[in-house]
C-alpha cells in the first residue's frame, strides 16, 4: 500500500483557496505507527472486497461507507471519552436531541471538529479527504459545503431523509450509511483493538480518538488508487461527508449489528 498522506488540504470549509501543505495527518504516537498501518491495510482490503460488483469498486457506495464509519467512529471516540471521565451525554460536551418521533440524536461541538476543521491549521477528517482530493486535481469550490450537510442532518432528524447521501444525479449507493455501519463496524472495530498473529515487540494499539483520521486515510488511499480509472475526487468527498456527518449524530442503540463482514 502506498502512503496515505495526502499532499495538500484545503484551506478552509467550503471556501476557494490554495491547497497548503498537510503538516501532521497522523497524529497518533509513533509507538502506535504499526498498528495504524496494520489497521488502514486491513479495512481497505476489507472494504475493496465486499463493496464491487462484477469485478468493479462502487466509488459512491465505497465512500458513503467509509465516510459513515469515520463519522461513527468519531462519536465512538468521544463517547468512550465521556465515559472514562464518568460522564453521560446529555452533557456540556455532548447534548442529546429527541425528534418529534422519540429517536435520539447527538450534537457536539467536540465531535464536529474531529469531521469538519474548527481552524485552517486544524486536521480533521475532511482536511484530509479534501486535501487528497485537491491533491488530485479538484479545486476547493468543487467540494461540498459542510455547513449545508450539517443542516440537513439536524434539519431531518427524526425523519426518513435523515442519513440518505445527497448525491448529484448520476451518482448512486446501493448501501446506505445506516446499513453500511451494522454490516461493517464490527469488522472495524475488529481491525482497530486486536493483536497482531505474528507478536511485535512494544506493540500499541491506536488509541479511540485517532480513529477518524485512520479512517479518513483510508479514503486518502482510494482517491489515489481510484483516480487512474477515472474517479473524480470531488464526488468522493461528497459521498464521504454526506454519510459522515450524520452517521456521527445517530444512536447507535438504533443499530442492528446482526453481523459483519468477514
Amino acid at each position: 500500500m502506498s502512503s496515505c498522506e495526502p499532499d495538500a488540504r484545503p484551506d478552509s470549509i467550503g471556501t476557494a483557496g490554495a491547497a497548503r501543505p498537510v503538516i501532521n495527518t497522523r497524529p497518533w504516537e509513533p509507538d502506535q505507527a504499526v498498528a495504524a498501518g496494520l489497521a488502514v491495510q486491513a479495512i481497505s482490503k476489507l472494504l475493496a472486497k465486499h463493496i464491487a460488483r462484477n469485478n468493479a469498486i462502487s466509488p459512491d457506495t465505497l465512500f458513503v461507507t467509509i465516510g459513515a464509519l469515520t463519522g461513527f467512529a468519531a462519536q465512538y471516540a468521544l463517547l468512550r471519552d465521556l465515559k472514562g471521565r464518568g460522564l453521560t451525554p446529555p452533557c456540556d460536551e455532548m447534548m442529546v436531541v429527541l425528534a418529534r418521533d422519540g429517536e435520539r440524536y447527538f450534537a457536539s461541538d467536540k465531535l464536529n471538529a474531529m469531521l469538519v476543521p474548527e481552524r485552517p491549521d486544524s486536521v480533521s477528517a475532511y482536511s484530509l479527504i479534501g486535501g487528497a482530493a485537491m491533491s488530485h486535481g479538484a479545486t476547493a469550490g468543487e467540494l461540498p459545503d459542510c455547513l449545508d450537510i450539517f443542516r440537513h442532518a439536524i434539519d431531518s432528524f427524526g425523519t426518513a431523509d435523515f442519513g440518505q447521501p445527497r448525491l448529484p444525479e448520476g451518482q448512486r449507493s446501493w448501501l446506505q450509511p445506516r446499513k453500511a455501519l451494522e454490516i461493517f463496524w464490527p469488522s472495524v472495530l475488529t481491525a482497530f483493538t486486536r493483536e497482531p498473529i505474528v507478536p511485535v515487540p512494544d506493540y500499541k494499539l491506536v488509541e479511540p480518538r485517532h480513529w477518524p483520521l485512520l479512517l479518513a486515510n483510508v479514503g486518502v488511499y482510494f482517491i489515489g488508487l481510484l483516480k487512474p480509472s477515472g474517479l473524480a475526487p470531488a464526488r468522493a468527498v461528497r459521498a464521504f461527508m454526506e454519510a459522515a456527518i450524520p452517521m456521527s449524530k445517530i444512536d447507535p442503540a438504533t443499530l442492528n449489528f446482526s453481523g459483519k463482514a468477514n
